[in-house]
Formats: C-alpha cells, structure tokens, sequence
C-alpha cells in the first residue's frame, strides 16, 4: 500500500519532463529517522544535492530539496529519491508496516447531514475531499434500493468498496470505503458526483419517483397534459433512470420536429456569384457510410477518350488545388465549379447536430434553383473507408422523377400516431430504409438521384429522418387539422382513413386562377407567384393543402388537379426562366423589359383569363401598362429636314430627350413624366434609332440631315404619302447610287490646260455633286493637281451661270495662297480673285462681290469671321482641310458658321491620325452625316482605331463614298518615274551616345516618378517634353540645352553634309526637318562647304520668291524647309532627292513633304532618304509606324498614332 502512495504522489506532483530526467539521477540514503528519509545524489556541481522526504503523514507527502528548481510540482532529484525509497521498500531494506501509523476504521466514516433523505447541499460544499488531479479510476454502482447504494472503485491496481446507506431515525447518511486512507478520500466524492449526474443527491427521497417523472414530462412540454404512466415506462437500476416510450416520440407540438417556411422564406432566392476542348471534367461525390450520409466532395479528372466519363487522376478539388483545376476545364464547366464549390461549402454546415432550419432550406434552395445545371454533372457516391479512385465511385444517374412524403395517421383516444414515408419511383420506403440514402441533394434510390419536389420538400424529408415515426397527445380534430393537416398537406401526401373528398357544385368554389407580382425583398426581381382561388380559399397549385368543407367532419374539398397543372404549366412556359421553378417564378426586372416581355406577359394572362394582382403595390419599379401610341410628321430646312415625333402611353407624353437617352443605353423602356415606365418595343426602337443617333433633338422635334440617305429611304417607303421635298431627297439618293454612269462634261472654255483623263473624271464628278447639291472631298494623292480640277470646275460655274454668281470663298494654309494665285493666274485668267490676306486687307471688304474667288487663310477666317458669317459665298473650298479635323477647335467653329451654297474640301490626306480626322471634314461638307460627335466617336472611330474592326471601316467608306474621290499615283499618274525610299542608319558617336544616354535616364526616372505621383493623363506633358528633346539629341547634342554647352556632336548632320557634297553638283535636293535648330546647324555647315541654299520656316516672308529662285536658280542646289511649315502646297518639282532629318510619328505628314517634289510634273527618279539613329528613339517610332495600317482604299486608316501616352508607351520609349 505505500508503495502505490509513494507512486501515486510521484504521478500527481512531478511533470512529466521531471520523471523522464530523474533516470539520469543516482541518490543513496545518507540518513533516516522516524517517518524521515535523507538523500544525497550528484549532478554537475561538486557538491551533492540534498533531498528530504518526509512521511509522517503517509496520505499528505512532503518533499525537501536544495536545487534551484522552480517550475510546476517536484524536482527530478525528488522523483529520483522517491523511486530508490521505493527499491528499498520492495527489497525489504525498510519495513513498510512502520510508515504507516494506525488509524480507528471509525474516524474514516463520512457522515452527511439530511432531511427526509435530501441532502444538505450547504454542508456538502463545505466538505474538502483529497480530489487528485491524476485520479483515473472509475465508480461503478453495484446495487440500490431505499436504504442503501453500494458501489466499487476499480482503477489500473486498486479495487475499493463503497457503500451509502440512510438509517431508520438518523440525521446523516453514512458513506464509507475500504481504502482506509482518508476520510474525504477521493473514492467517496466520486460516488458522490456519479449519483448526483445519475440520480440526483435527492435519491433517498421519498418523493424521488415522482420528481423525476414530473421533470421528464416538463422537458418535453406534456405536463399536466398526459398520464406520466399511460406514455411512459420508469425504470430506476444501478446503470441510471431510464424513461421507455409506450407511445414513439410523442409531443405536444409536431413544430418541434417541422415548421414549414413562412411565405416570405419560400420566395429568397438563391444567391448569385460573384478557358476549348477541355480534357478534364468535373464531378460531385457523395460520401456515405454504413448508409449513412457524411458530405459532399467537388471532384475533377482526366476524361476517357469519348470523354463521356472521368477516368482517371481523380482528385478531391480545395482552395491549394484550384487554380490548377480551372486550366484543365472549359468555361462552362468553370462556370459549374461554382455552382458545385458553393454546394460543397454549405453542404458541410449541414454536417451538424444543432441544424437550423433556414440552413437547410437556404442549402436546398439553392440546389433547386440550379436543378438545371447540376443535371449535366457526373455523380458519384463514395463509401468512406475505401480509397478515393475510380473503382471505389459508384456512377449515380439524376433523374427527373421528384420524391414525395407521405404521412400516414391513426389515432386512438388518448393519442394521434404518425409515420413518414417517401414515394420514390412509385415505392413506398421508410426514411430509415437500408435501400436509400438520405442527402441534401435528394435521395439516392438504385443508384439514381431522386431530386426534392422544392426546397420545402427537403426541409420536411431532412428533418424528419431522425424522427420518422412520432406521436401528438390526442386533444381532439381541431387540435389535429390546425397543427398537422393543414400546415403538412401543403409537403405531404396526408393517409388518414377519417379525411373525405368530394366535388362542389357550388359556383362560389368554381376556381379562378390569379398570379400576383411583387417585388424580391433583395435585389432587382420581380416575383410572379400563381394562385387558385376557390371562393375565399386561395392555394398554390403546386401544393396538396386541403379546402375544408366541414372540419368537424373532416370534409375537404376535391381540388380540381388538372386545371392547376395546366395553369401551373401555363406559367412555367412563359419565361425560360420559369420552367424549373414551382411555387414562386421569379426575373430581373431588366430581363423582364426585354422585347416588352413584360407586356406580353400580361396581355397573354389576361387572354387566358388570369386575373393579375400586385401591379399597383409595386414601388422599385412602376410599369404604364398602356402601349405606346406612335405618330411622325415631317418638315422640310436647308439642310436638315425635321421629324416631328409624338409618342404616349396613355395620357402620358414621352419626352424625346429622354427616350434618346434610353437609346442610348440600350434600353427598351423610358421614363414618364409621372415617374413610371413605359416600355418600347425593340423592333421600334430598332427601326427609329438611327434617328436619334445621327439627329439632334429641338423640343418635340428631330433635326436629320439631308445627307441621311438610309433613312431619307426607309421614311420614303414608310410614309403612305411622302412630302415633296422627301421625294426629293429620294430621287437625289438614288442619283448618287449611279456615280459610275457620270455625265461627260465638256472642258470649260477659257481653261488653259488640258486635263488628263483622271483629272476630266474629277470635274465630271465635281460638276455631279453640283447639280445634286452635295459636298465632297477631293482626296487626290498629293501632286495629281487638285488645284486644278478645282479651277476647271470653276471656271466651268462661271461660264454655265446665268446669272452672276456669288464670289467664292478659298480657304487655305498660307503657304499655298500665292500657289493659288500663280495657278489661277496661268490656267484661268478669266476668274478674278482677291487674296484676302495681309494687314491691309479690309479694305477690299466692301469691293467682294467684284472678284470670281476670295482667298483668304485658315488664321484670317478665325480673325475675321463675324465679318464672313454675314456673307453668303457661292463655293466654299477648304484647301488642305484636315487643317480642320479637331471639332473642338476656332477653325472648324468659325468654318460652320459661313453662310454658301455649297461645299468642297481639297486634301491629299483625309486622315492624319485617326478616323476621328473625317468628322468634322465631312460634317463640314454635309452637315449632320455622321450625327453627333459622341456617336462618331463611339461607333465609328473607336470601334476602327483601338478595336481594329474592319466590318465598321467598310461601313464607314461606303457611307462616305458617294462623297469623296480618291486616286493615287501609281493608280492614274503612270507616267511619273519611280519613286525609291530608303532608310539611312547613324551611328552616334561617343560624346553623342553619352548625352542621349544621359539625358535618356533622367527623362525616364522623373517621368515614372510624375506619372506614380500624379498619374498619366496630367503627366503628358512631361512625356512629350522628354520625348521631343531626346529627338532633339538625335540630330545634334547643340540642341540638347540652350543654357549649357553639350558641343555639336551630329552623326547625321556629318553623313547629310556628305551626302550633299556627292549630290549637289547634278541633283536639286530637299532637306526637311521638324527643328529649326537643326536647320540652323544645316545652314551653317552648307556656308562652310559653299553650298547655294533656299530656306523657308514659318516665319519666312515672300515664300513666293523662295520656290520660284529654288525652282528656276541652276546655283540654288538644297532647299532648306520647315516640315510644318513647307511640307504641305508647295510645287517643288526641280528637285529629285528628298532627306528627312527626323522621323515624324504620323508616315502620312512625311509622305506629304516627299510630294512637293514627286507630283505631276516631275520628270527624274525620286530618292527619298530617312535618317535615323541606330539604338534610340527614333527606331521605335519607325516600329509606331510600321503599325499603321489602311483600310478602305487609302481613305480610312487605322492608326495608333500617339497625341497621349500610357505608361507602358513612356517604360518603352525612355527604355534601353
């Protein structure tokens, strides 16, 4: 006995680590005396630690050691000591008998007070008991009766007898054990504590009997409601007190088990959520065990060949594996994995023996709205214990039979016995049956899916599977229908031999069929619920819910079933949408505006009868039920006709701005004056949208242009009578659609020149828009004489007129006035101009109408247009119009507001930068052609320029087709010599290379560091200041910084210089350049080399002289020029060799300065030479080139030309 003391005091005070390490220790008794034993042991000092254990009291011991140790319970040295302690006592080196000192039997008895066998709680807790926190043994109770309670204590060695008892006429309970070791021994509260978990400390009671079967009726709401014995059994053993059911699971209230969801839970909805040939496939495993249900697993592997199946490298799909998952499958089944992760998820909360209801009905919901989608699925079920792999999936089929509860009834008078069953395939089974498997999903019946009829459904089947069979205490048929029959025939089949049928005749019970629309308490949806009404009883068909006739006697009404499923059908065929639903029908609220659904909808209920209820209580969206009413009138303007639109829903007006904004997006409904909705058919608007796409809105009315010609055809073949001027624009439509059958025209007289068969077609052309009131583009290639085209057309007015005409109005760059003038002057004497330019020009204002042609420039319109805008002009031409291309800017405001008879543009590139360029030219021609900027913009130059969509570039060249001519020069000057480009590459020197690069890096930094701070868009500037002085440094460091000296270090000024020196002696040459630094430094060098030179820059004068002494001057060899400034206008034929110093962004402004010298006229081989810079800037902006592209016939181009930058464009440029 006291070695299991001594074990047991090491086992309860020593920790673990403490008993490992003593083993390393070896302790000799140095001395003992009485109960007091001294150790001595070594450790790693020199002296010996000392170790007192002291026995006096063998159920309290005492350990003593000198160590250090300070931690939890006894140190090693301790537990070492007390193991040898114990060697000697087995040795019988140390009596054990004297340790213990004799103790009475009778002072180790417990005596606990009562009162009629209740125990006195107070003194118990006031009781101390020697309770180890290592005490592992276990009490058992033997025996019991009124008097006594027997038990035994049995643990790994021990074995102790215990016994409470209650004696006749005595206070106290006595309890007693054969340990013999304490009077609170451990033994005795163990005992204490089983009968309080088991019976209660109130055991000796005489009314113990009656309090616990009183307890158990309140636990489960029946007291006072039923005989404790007529329900129950009671029986009171050593094991416990056990309650036995003479009537299975009864209760007072069947909403203990199942409550049906209230209306607003049946009608939440599910949530929604937030790569082609696929050679994996996705999949759904049930995992099952002993039948038992465990979970579900989302799944994926390799498909066989056929892939009908998954094959094999099946793997359970987590968070670590997903993204793998997601490449190996196509986008519908990414789009499934969704679905099946968020079932995966939530199936596990069902896991879960505190269910709420609302967690399994949000599960199943959510499962029924996405029936369709899981019916594609592969699933499997998959017993627990076996090894997750092809062979251990058993293949599950869904199949599109539902599962329908049963409850079968009986009653007797004291109760009402109720049993759950399912229909599966026309068999009835036990929800506890071995041959189904219960799962949120539905129930696995031979290996086939059985879904729930609703998310209803499922709540009562998944609830009741551990309770199929209860029962209700019978307090009478009105208890039974209220709680059971009404609310559960909704879900289940009701068998209950005293429930009755029976046909009405009565017309009140005639059924009516109703649908009432709310509105989702979450989200945008509109909720159709259908409703049968039979007289004031309203039930959804798709429910069994009884109509009583009689309750007393349990006669309901005969429900007329196929009506209701007719009608149920009815609305599910409504909608695609619709047709998996059953109690509740529910659509976006846009969805239901689509092609007036919503209308139609309505109208088809009201067809068949359906009265349709809620539309007034609707407050998210309110519809105007009326359907529009449509009229047009026409008017007849200058250049626009007007459309009178009126359009109502019933007394309400539509407000054409508004609809035009609801075109605009695309929707099919626009707000009314009285803030409810009116819905347009798509057909309307898809017929009329044009209208408000090109036109522009003035009140109740729509300005469209008179160059609309698809629409001016459509209101022509609408109208039943169409007004004059609309047959008008008719016929002048269907002339256009016959430009190749062009009337010859005659050379005008007074023309001196004789025009090329390309040039006589022009004037035929000209001479067609004319007489057909149109405007149009002349886009000649650059050279082929659009100049003159345009004086033969002139001239050609002036001599068919019959009456004087108006003077016309030349708009053009201020280089190219004295080029007019030369022209005019040498092939038609006869038109009188006036150039209208210089400081003196007002007064000729008054002298307008004695001149055939007024010129003036692009600066002096802007200058003078509160003068010109109350001229009217017979032409208005602008010369080189893409001068106007920004619609945005003075020139193309002040060019709209000229009064004239009509319009033409001259241009040899319609398109600088992109098809934005053609809006504001061809708006100026024909006003209205192209409709508002925005709408331009969006479905034109976007869709063209960044989306590079050729459909709409062929759209957009046959809508300006009819009004623009374009030819090249291979196509009709085929006897101009050819024309050679070619690159030249330079390479810079060191001194070079060292500033670019410098200057380079510095750009780069502090422009990403700009753009980080205040984003691309306010940085531009900075880009393009860096981008132009990099430039800069590629022809010559001398123009690096104006304030410090870089030197002249100029690869290509060097190899121009020697390219000059070889040529100049018998080739005329032209040198442009972006920088007048540059041509600056050029100048220089030529003086020194003693090379004759002209030179033109913006602020040259008498540009006339210039090209007439370049032109004429044998000396003069180079013309030095200014690419914005001489690239356009410029006659400059004597020259064959052209040198760009710098590359300009846009290849079409190059080509221009290339044409000054290959144009008609030029009878030597062209070399036109591009210096760039090897290992710069320059070779990406040739790379920017490169990637500009033509579409439609050289007119429309699609051009990535940059007037902003990204910061990928910015990393790229100031990159290495």
């Amino acid at each position: 006995m006291v070695i299991n003391l001594l074990k047991e005091f090491v086992t309860d005070n020593a920790t673990i680590e403490s008993i490992n390490r003593s083993s390393s220790y070896f302790p000799f008794l140095k001395d003992h005396e009485s109960f007091k034993f001294k150790f001595n042991t070594f450790g790693t000092q020199i002296e010996p630690y000392e170790i007192t254990i002291d026995l006096n009291d063998i159920h309290h011991i005492k350990t003593k050691c000198n160590c250090k140790y300070s931690y939890e319970g006894i140190c090693k040295h301790s537990v070492a000591s007390l193991a040898e302690l114990i060697r000697l006592i087995k040795n019988n080196q140390i009596e054990s008998s004297l340790l213990i000192k004799p103790k009475t039997k009778e002072s180790l008895v417990l005596f606990i007070p009562h009162n009629l066998g209740i125990m006195d709680k107070d003194a118990l807790r006031k009781m101390t008991f020697n309770n180890s926190r290592a005490f592992f043994g276990d009490v058992e109770i033997t025996s019991l009766n009124k008097t006594s309670i027997e038990a035994i204590y049995e643990d790994y060695q021990d074995e102790f007898h215990l016994k409470l008892s209650k004696e006749i006429n005595s206070t106290e309970l006595k309890l007693t054990c054969t340990c013999l070791q304490h009077k609170n021994c451990t033994h005795k509260y163990k005992l204490l504590e089983l009968l309080k978990d088991e019976f209660s400390l109130d055991y000796f009671s005489p009314n113990f009997e009656d309090e616990i079967k009183k307890d158990h009726l309140m636990s489960m709401d029946l007291y006072g409601k039923v005989d404790f014995n007529d329900a129950f059994k009671l029986e009171i053993s050593p094991k416990g007190v056990f309650f036995e059911d003479r009537v299975k699971n009864i209760m007072s209230d069947a909403h203990l088990i199942f409550q049906p969801q209230t209306e607003e839970e049946r009608k939440a909805l599910a949530k929604p959520f937030e790569s082609q040939d696929s050679t994996h496939g996705i999949g759904l495993c049930i995992r099952y065990s002993d039948n038992d249900y465990l979970g579900m697993d989302s799944i994926c592997g390799k498909l066989n060949k056929n892939k009908t199946e998954i094959s094999s490298g099946i793997k359970i799909i987590e968070d670590i594996n997903l993204d793998e998952v997601i490449t190996k499958i196509n986008d519908a089944e990414i789009k499934l994995l969704k679905i099946l992760i968020h079932i995966d998820n939530e199936a596990h909360k069902l896991i879960n023996d505190d269910l709420l209801d609302k967690d399994i009905f949000n599960f199943t919901n959510y499962v029924y709205q996405h029936k369709n989608e899981l019916s594609t699925i592969k699933l499997f079920k998959h017993e627990d214990q076996d090894n997750f792999n092809k062979k251990h999936l058993l293949p599950i089929e869904i199949t599109s039979e539902t599962v329908q509860p049963i409850l079968n009834i009986k009653s007797n008078d004291k109760f009402h016995e109720f049993e759950v069953k399912l229909k599966v395939s026309e068999k009835l089974l036990k929800l506890q049956s071995k041959q189904i498997l219960l799962t949120p999903l539905g129930v696995v019946f031979k290996n086939k899916l059985f879904l729930y009829k609703s998310p209803q459904h499922a709540l009562a089947v998944i609830k009741f599977e551990e309770t199929p069979d209860f029962s209700l205490i019978n307090e009478g048929q009105d208890q039974l229908q209220a709680q059971i029959i009404e609310p559960y025939s909704q879900y289940f089949e009701i068998n209950y031999k005293v429930l009755k049928e029976k046909k009405s005749v009565n017309k009140k019970l005639i059924p009516v069929r109703q649908v009432y629309l709310s509105e989702a308490e979450e989200g945008n949806y509109l909720v159709f619920q259908p409703i049968v009404k039979y007289g004031e009883k309203l039930v959804s068909p798709s429910s069994s819910e009884k109509i009583w006739l009689n309750k007393e006697k349990m006669l309901s009404l005969k429900r007329d079933q196929q009506l209701e499923e007719e009608f149920l059908k009815l609305i599910q065929e409504l909608h695609p949408k619709f047709n998996d639903k059953i109690d509740y029908f529910y659509i976006e609220a846009t969805e239901a505006l689509k092609s007036m659904w919503i209308m139609e909808c309505i109208e088809d209920l009201k067809n068949e009868g359906i009265e349709l209820l809620g539309l007034n209580q609707l407050k998210k969206i309110k519809y105007n039920l009326n359907k529009p009413n449509f009229s047009i009138g026409l008017s007849s303007g200058t250049d626009w006709f007007d459309m009178e639109m009126n359009i109502s829903f019933g007394d309400q007006k539509v407000d054409l701005r508004k609809l035009q904004k609801s075109i605009i997006k695309k929707s099919n409904y626009v707000e009314l004056n009285d803030g409810s909705l009116g819905i347009l058919p798509e057909k309307w608007i898809e017929k009329y949208k044009k209208y408000f796409q090109f036109g522009q809105i003035k009140k109740d009315k729509i300005e469209v242009s008179n160059f609309q010609f698809n629409i001016i055809d459509e209101l022509y073949e609408d109208l039943e009578t169409s007004p004059d001027f609309l047959k008008e624009l008719y016929e002048k439509k269907k002339r256009i659609s016959n430009l190749k059958q062009l009337k010859e025209v005659d050379p005008p007289k007074h023309l001196i020149a004789k025009l090329r068969p390309y040039q006589q077609e022009g004037l035929n052309w000209l001479v067609f828009l004319h007489e057909n009131q149109l405007g149009g583009c002349l886009a000649d290639d650059m050279g082929l004489g659009k100049t003159l085209q345009s004086i033969a057309f002139l001239q050609f007015l002036k001599n068919n007129s019959k009456n004087k005409l108006k003077p016309h109005l030349i708009v053009a760059p201020t280089s190219l006035i004295f080029n007019w003038m030369a022209e005019l002057e040498k092939f038609a004497p006869k038109l009188k101009a006036l150039a209208f330019i210089g400081g003196n020009r007002d007064e000729h204002k008054s002298s307008f109408d004695q001149y055939d042609l007024i010129l003036t420039t692009y600066g002096s319109i802007v200058k003078d247009i509160e003068f010109h805008k109350n001229q009217v002009y017979s032409y208005i031409i602008l010369d080189e119009s893409q001068a106007i291309k920004n619609p945005l800017s003075q020139r193309f405001k002040a060019v709209r507001l000229l009064n004239c008879e009509n319009r033409l543009a001259l241009t040899g590139t319609p398109i600088e930068n992109n098809t934005f360029d053609l809006y504001s030219q061809f708006n100026f021609l024909n006003p209205g052609i192209f409709g508002s900027i925005k709408h331009f913009r969006t479905n034109f130059s976007d869709a063209i320029d960044k989306e590079q969509d050729e459909d709409t570039s062929a759209l957009l060249a046959k809508i300006i087709h009819p009004f623009l001519l374009r030819r090249t020069k291979p196509q009709v000057a085929t006897e101009l010599p050819s024309k050679t480009e070619a690159i030249i590459y330079c390479e810079m020197n060191k001194p070079q290379r060292k500033v670019y690069d410098q200057f380079k890096d510095y750009f780069r930094q502090q422009i990403l560091d700009q753009i980080e701070n205040e984003g691309v868009n306010r940085s531009q500037i900075y880009i393009l200041q860096g981008l132009t002085k990099l430039r800069q440094i590629c022809n010559s460091t001398a123009l690096a910084d104006k304030e410090k000296d870089y030197g002249n270090d100029s690869a290509k000024l060097d190899e121009l210089v020697r390219h000059l020196k070889q040529k100049v002696a018998k080739h005329k040459v032209l040198v442009f350049s972006q920088f007048v630094g540059m041509l600056q430094l050029v100048k220089e060098r030529l003086d020194e080399e003693d090379i004759k030179f002209e030179y033109l820059d913006g602020q040259t004068k008498k540009r006339e002289e210039k090209v007439n002494n370049f032109q004429n001057n044998p000396k003069v060899r180079v013309f030095l020029i200014s690419l914005k400034a001489g690239g356009t206008g410029l006659n400059l034929t004597e020259a064959d060799y052209v040198y760009l110093i710098d590359p300009w962004w846009n290849p079409a402004v190059e080509s221009q300065a290339i044409d000054r010298c290959y144009r008609i006229g030029q009878d030597k081989k062209v070399m036109a030479y591009r210096m760039i810079c090897k290992d710069s800037i320059e070779e990406k902006i040739l790379s920017l080139q490169d990637k500009k592209k033509s579409i439609a016939a050289d007119v429309i181009r699609i051009d990535e030309g940059k007037k902003s930058f990204k910061k990928k464009d910015v990393e790229r440029f100031f990159g290495a």
